[in-house]
């Protein structure tokens, strides 16, 4: 479904509530996608690119121990976080090394989102995401819009409210959509979605970059974790337009620019010795 609709880069979703343990001792369990199982059966789909997420849910800022051992396993591509209170929020985008910033946009808010908050995020080149599902499905995940009764219009209210705060507290920045749908009828077209954004005052410019530039820099991060170590990358050979392939193309421009900026500083000592 979501091939259809135009989507090629597509990452699988792992949701952790708080209290849940995680098998970091066993780091072949920590990670229950399939995902390889699920790349063979898409081979078919030219150009289409799977890839893993963890989001862990953070109410308590004491409970975030867990975030180093998941840099250390290296078992997903993108690392999210949930928080679900104002002190998680602070402790998420002063503190914590992660990819994604993912706010339960259908629920009400305990708190109130701050310039402030964000923008310490996005310097550290976190992007927030703002889920649709909770706009389409309601909270309960129905597969019918037609069964929604009082939370459905109640999470459609606060999806809408939440869109609007995150808008003016990101001042048009580092956003990023995603359809976080369990259900095919859930998914929607990245035109459609865009034409709500722009209705909730979001710039057609940012929209854009909210498909295509931000969750490509969120996924190169995600990946420069994996296929880095201390600013030293370790290069690949995959082919189409992946994460790595990206990763793998950025690192001869950069060297081929620092070696023309080192020709050109030598260049007049050269022409004097002449």
């Amino acid at each position: 479904m979501l091939y259809s609709l135009g989507y090629r880069y597509i990452a699988v979703n792992f949701v952790v509530p708080e209290n849940t343990k995680l098998p970091f001792n066993t780091p072949d369990k920590l990670n229950p996608i399939p995902i390889e199982t699920l790349r063979k059966r898409t081979q078919k789909y030219e150009g289409l690119r799977l890839f893993s997420r963890i989001t862990l849910v953070i109410t308590d800022p004491a409970k975030c121990q867990s975030i180093s051992k998941l840099h250390a396993s290296n078992a997903f591509d993108l690392i999210a976080v949930q928080p679900t209170t104002e002190k998680a929020l602070q402790l998420t985008t002063a503190n914590l090394d992660i990819d994604i910033v993912s706010l339960p946009m259908g629920t009400r808010l305990p708190f109130f989102i701050k310039h402030k908050t964000v923008g310490q995020a996005l310097e550290k080149g976190m992007k927030f995401e703002i889920c649709y599902s909770g706009l389409i499905s309601g909270p309960a995940q129905y597969e019918s819009s037609m069964v929604l009764g009082t939370t459905g219009h109640l999470s459609r209210k606060n999806f809408i409210s939440n869109c609007l705060q995150l808008i003016r507290a990101s001042r048009n920045r580092g956003l990023l959509f995603s359809s976080g749908a369990s259900e095919p009828l859930h998914a929607r077209n990245h035109s459609d979605i865009l034409a709500l954004m722009e209705a909730l005052g979001l710039k057609v410019s940012s929209g854009k970059e909210g498909f295509v530039k931000n969750p490509e820099l969120a996924l190169m991060a995600g990946r420069l974790r994996i296929k880095s170590n201390k600013q030293t990358v370790m290069l690949g050979n995959q082919g189409g337009r992946g994460a790595a392939a990206i990763i793998d193309e950025i690192i001869p421009k950069t060297v081929d620019s620092t070696k023309r900026e080192n020709d050109d500083d030598t260049a007049p000592a050269k022409r004097r010795k002449q």
